[in-house]
């Protein structure tokens, strides 16, 4: 980490040009630039390795109750700032340093390692061997990780130089929103991935099999139940959260909602590859989806006039590719897992349950905006009481799409 912290700052305070800043970060400041590096490796990179630490030690609860207060603090911070007219992108920036910088250092401390006197084996563990082991584990990771910094910067890169301010504006709402349906994905990813790792170290493949099709029936269906829910009022929570001047992105917001339901995939996937130290796999996989990923992004953002023409679709071009390449991806992972390990492929539970879902979130809406008088808020409300009564009859009927049994459901009931 403090290789990858003192490089990144080293190389954007000294060595990048004035020039190559300026077209790059398109007329943002060095200093500016800097505090944005900071805050976003505290919550980007220490953060997620500090909590990482914390989970090896099964301290699940502890580090979710930290990552609240944490987003908590931050919030009151906002708040503060906003009261006082000093809500300025500087002192955001700052804060968020320091918040994560400080949460990432009371995870760490959650991790007890080998100590003389908790009696633990250190298995004859050397600073030459652990470094060995990690660079047979890491090294195919790390094209990856270069391909996928690209990916990414160009990306909103392009958006940016061809959509404008405003259209990074919509993908950023739009973005921030489909996290909702990543909620239940966040909260199980670091417990299935140590269980998992523990499983493939004892050479249990009934239970890897078990875990992996639970997490991925169950999170898939909560990530179909939270978008068949959301997407059809897209414009709707524009309008009353945003205001009118947002109006301009419901569509991509809608196409952002489908977005995370494939994504709980992709990260269950990812982290039963990297459990099973199948990095390997994981890394060909994303390194040939993430650069058909930058063609295809070109294509839709580029304008029409430029050298290589392009369909100039800006916000709602990049949702269209996220949404389509990523389910590409998933099951392509999915079906790499299935056959490595001997398992059944299977994808009918994602063609039905997303299915089911938004159809329901559909008819929903059209039932109270057709045959009833009402306001925006209390349409959704209703609305969401009839599509979650349907989906719980639905799920009632089907079962097999979350990954249940009529058993399950009846202890989850008595729960």
């Amino acid at each position: 980490m403090a290789f990858q912290f003192l490089g990144t700052v080293t190389l954007v305070a000294i060595f990048l040009p004035d020039k190559w800043v300026v077209e790059i970060w398109r007329g943002e400041g060095r200093p500016l630039l800097l505090l944005a590096f900071v805050a976003a490796f505290m919550q980007g990179t220490v953060w997620p390795i500090a909590s990482q630490m914390a989970e090896a030690q099964r301290e699940t609860i502890s580090v979710q109750r930290l990552n609240t207060l944490v987003v908590l603090v931050h919030l009151g911070v906002v708040l503060v700032l906003w009261c006082a007219g000093q809500l300025a992108i500087p002192l955001l920036f700052g804060a968020m340093a320091l918040e994560w910088a400080v949460g990432g250092w009371l995870a760490a401390r959650m991790y007890r390692g080998y100590t003389e006197e908790s009696g633990s084996s250190p298995s004859g563990d050397t600073p030459g061997s652990v470094l060995l082991e990690f660079w047979r584990y890491c090294g195919p990771y790390l094209p990856y990780t270069a391909l996928g910094f690209a990916h990414d910067f160009a990306d909103r890169w392009m958006l940016q130089n061809w959509g404008g301010a405003s259209e990074q504006a919509y993908y950023a709402v739009a973005q921030q929103y489909a996290g909702i349906a990543l909620l239940a994905t966040t909260s199980v990813l670091r417990i299935f991935w140590k269980e998992i790792a523990e499983a493939h170290h004892r050479g249990d493949l009934n239970q890897m099999e078990h875990l992996y099709s639970k997490a991925s029936r169950g999170l898939f269906f909560v990530g179909a139940l939270t978008t068949g829910g959301l997407l059809p009022w897209a414009s709707e929570i524009i309008r009353l959260s945003l205001g009118a001047a947002y109006s301009g992105g419901s569509v991509a917001l809608m196409l952002m909602f489908l977005y995370p339901v494939h994504q709980s995939l992709g990260q269950i996937s990812g982290s039963m590859l990297l459990a099973t130290a199948k990095a390997r796999i994981y890394v060909i996989l994303g390194v040939v989806f993430m650069t058909l990923s930058l063609i295809v992004a070109y294509v839709m953002m580029a304008p029409v006039d430029a050298v290589i023409p392009g369909l100039n679709l800006a916000a709602e071009g990049l949702a269209w590719k996220m949404v389509t390449l990523q389910i590409l991806s998933v099951n392509l992972q999915a079906w790499f897992i299935a056959r490595t390990f001997g398992w059944k492929f299977d994808w009918t539970y994602q063609l039905v349950g997303l299915a089911l879902a938004v159809s329901i979130g559909w008819l929903a809406k059209a039932f109270v905006t057709s045959f009833l008088e009402m306001s925006t808020l209390p349409s959704m409300l209703l609305a969401a009481t009839i599509y979650l009564v349907l989906m719980l009859g639905t799920l009632s009927r089907f079962p097999w799409i979350a990954g249940m049994e009529r058993n399950d459901l009846m202890m989850l009931y008595k729960k």
